[in-house]
């Protein structure tokens, strides 16, 4: 076989075992969001960390819960523009807290790809239009759940809601936590 013929099966098998990169703005969630498991205190680190510039969003959180305290932050990934907003607060003894980014431009089918690839497992519920993971972390690894496992994972470490949807050119990408 040729050095020219093998560096080439080299570089063809060296190619095929790598990889694939996660785009910027997944990148952009999966650090702020995602490996901060949405807790506030750490997304405010990672932002704080980063490129994130301050900025004004108009909020939205959940009804019924009073929050504490909240950020809004944006930063450029690539060629898309990305809009944090992060909160916590509590109903009653439940406390929730979200970290929500909202991509623009943005590609449904891109980033819940990616998603699938990071989260380990499909999305429980997907269409054109939204992709939704209900899930529990337990020693670093995410299970998916259903309805019957969502008391015992909010009493436990906590019940995740993922779901990223369209809104006409921008993609949303939200991480909302519950814990009793």
């Amino acid at each position: 076989m040729s050095l020219v013929l093998r560096a080439a099966l080299a570089g063809a098998f060296l190619a095929a075992a790598a990889p694939v990169a996660a785009s910027p703005a997944f990148d952009g969630f999966r650090t702020v969001c995602g490996e901060t498991h949405g807790d506030f205190a750490a997304v405010k680190a990672a932002v704080d960390a980063g490129h994130w510039a301050p900025t004004e969003v108009q909020p939205s959180t959940m009804e019924g819960v009073t929050v504490t305290e909240s950020l809004a932050r944006e930063a450029v990934a690539g060629d898309a523009k990305m809009t944090l907003f992060a909160w916590h607060g509590a109903k009653g003894n439940v406390q929730v807290s979200a970290c929500t980014i909202r991509v623009s431009p943005g590609k449904l089918a891109d980033l819940a790809a990616e998603t699938k690839g990071w989260m380990g497992f499909a999305p429980q519920s997907a269409d054109p239009a939204k992709a939704a993971w209900q899930f529990t972390e337990t020693a670093g690894a995410r299970k998916p759940l259903d309805k019957s496992g969502y008391e015992a994972a909010a009493a436990a470490g906590g019940l995740d809601f993922l779901t990223i949807k369209t809104d006409g050119h921008e993609v949303i990408v939200d991480l909302l936590k519950i814990k009793s």
